[in-house]
């Protein structure tokens, strides 16, 4: 009956080493799959931040060049502004010439 009993042990301790042998390896397991799916997800998120970055920088190409475009617009029709106001300012002058020569002319 010892003989029996100590067997009973015996096996009952290689059952036990076997379970927490499949337990480990099934938990290795778990944490590799876990890993991997980790490892995927991040470069999925890295991807994303790719495009997002992409996508930000032609959005703010398009509104650079927007605003370059409004800008020059603006300078040309400030320019047409200036120019028209020297030609007026010229013109005031000249006119003022016209008559300063003509006050003279009558003096």
């Amino acid at each position: 009956m010892k003989e029996d009993l100590l067997s009973l042990l015996l096996q009952t301790e290689d059952e036990y080493h076997s379970v927490i042998k499949d337990a480990i390896r099934e938990a290795e397991e778990y944490v590799y799959d876990r890993r991997k799916e980790q490892a995927a997800f991040i470069e999925e998120l890295k991807q994303d931040l790719h495009y997002f970055e992409i996508a930000g920088n032609e959005q703010l190409e398009r509104a650079l060049a927007g605003e370059s475009e409004k800008l020059e617009k603006e300078a040309a029709r400030l320019k047409k502004s200036m120019k028209t106001r020297q030609e007026e300012k010229a013109e005031w002058i000249s006119e003022l010439l016209k008559e300063e020569v003509l006050s003279l002319l009558w003096r």
